[in-house]
């Protein structure tokens, strides 16, 4: 399966398809489809269909990390701290079971994710 990337520079078409309203983009089919317009509505603020996208990325792929880590950082932004912390775990436990084959992006993830809970659980 292949995974999105949000870092990817973007092709003038890829552009304006996500400039619309993204209430309107088409309905996924896949994991990646729901991550995809997660992360649009999340960069719009839309935390709730966001939180929608990302479960249902879930319901798909539950041992992704990106969706479980995506998925936290909707929580913690809606203030459910518990739950934020309780899905970085998960992402960070997946990692360690080397769900993320490329070392980089591991230990990058990794080093986000324990960033993230000690943030929520020390308030550093």
């Amino acid at each position: 399966m292949r995974s999105w990337n949000p870092f990817k520079k973007k092709t003038v078409e890829e552009e304006e398809t996500t400039a619309t309203d993204p209430t309107e983009l088409k309905e996924p089919t896949d994991s990646d489809g729901f991550m995809q317009r997660g992360w649009a509505y999340r960069a719009r603020g839309l935390q709730d269909l966001a939180e929608s996208d990302f479960r249902r990325a879930l319901s798909y792929s539950p041992e992704s990390v990106d969706a479980n880590y995506a998925l936290g950082l909707v929580m913690k932004s809606q203030g459910n701290k518990e739950e934020a912390v309780e899905l970085f775990r998960k992402s960070l436990e997946l990692i360690k079971q080397g769900k993320i084959e490329d070392p980089s992006k591991s230990e990058m993830m990794s080093r986000l994710i324990l960033s993230r809970i000690n943030e929520l659980t020390a308030g550093d």
